[in-house]
């Protein structure tokens, strides 16, 4: 086995398209992180489509609500209590907050939970530091937060390579003592990285750039082979 890295940030979403959180340690499920997306909003209108998620696809300050895993609720669901970006703060379980973004953002929507997570393609998203330093390079932004781009796992190349992830397709890696992903595909890209996360405000050269010079892919998906805890600063090994 080779070590190719190590983790350099974890994140973790508890409600879809909204505002993520950084962690010291994650346990890893084979559903992915835990509490990772487990709450999520349908648009109504686009319910049987393959894709019906509510997200800052449709309003960007969606990004800008911030979720915090609290006591569970009286059904016995996670407890997340959501402070939206004027002050105001619900359960997201709670019909007055729906009713809240539905009025604010002109769309019927309906709350849903999964313990196993709202996911769009595979329940692990793994970016490197180098590919996100890159692609501030090439969009001649002053900065480029890697927040911009919702992984999971940032991880910091040994080799310094950026888009080395996309080499690790079909391989495995092993994190800290006992976790491993298998890669499974490239992550296709829309416009949410081109929304900064602390103001929702778009730069569409981002995705223009992804577009033009990475045939729109930007990181890689990847399933759970093994559980466990993976820590800031696990070693990444090629297995």
């Amino acid at each position: 086995m080779e070590e190719i890295g190590q983790i350099k940030f974890i994140r973790r979403y508890p409600v879809k398209s909204m505002m993520g959180e950084d962690l010291n340690e994650a346990t890893i499920e084979i559903s992915g992180i835990v509490g990772d997306r487990i709450y999520a909003f349908v648009d109504d209108k686009l319910k049987g489509n393959s894709f019906h998620w509510m997200t800052a696809r449709q309003a960007p300050e969606f990004l800008l609500h911030k979720p915090r895993f609290a006591a569970h609720n009286k059904a016995g669901l996670p407890g997340v209590v959501v402070i939206c970006p004027d002050g105001r703060e619900y359960s997201v379980v709670d019909k007055s907050f729906e009713e809240y973004l539905e009025a604010k953002y002109g769309y019927e929507i309906s709350m849903k939970h999964s313990s196993r997570g709202c996911f769009d393609a595979r329940p692990i998203s793994l970016l490197s530091m180098q590919t996100v330093r890159q692609l501030e390079k090439e969009t001649k932004l002053d900065y480029l937060a890697h927040e911009r781009f919702r992984a999971n796992f940032y991880a910091d190349w040994s080799n310094d390579q950026p888009f080395y992830e996309d080499e690790l397709l079909e391989k495995t890696l092993q994190i800290g003592e006992r976790v491993r992903i298998r890669i499974v595909k490239k992550d296709s890209r829309c416009v949410i990285p081109t929304l900064d996360p602390e103001t929702s405000v778009a730069s569409p050269v981002v995705l223009e750039t992804i577009q033009k010079r990475h045939k729109g892919r930007t990181g890689v998906y990847a399933e759970v082979e093994e559980t466990g805890t993976v820590r800031l600063g696990d070693r990444v090994v090629l297995v």
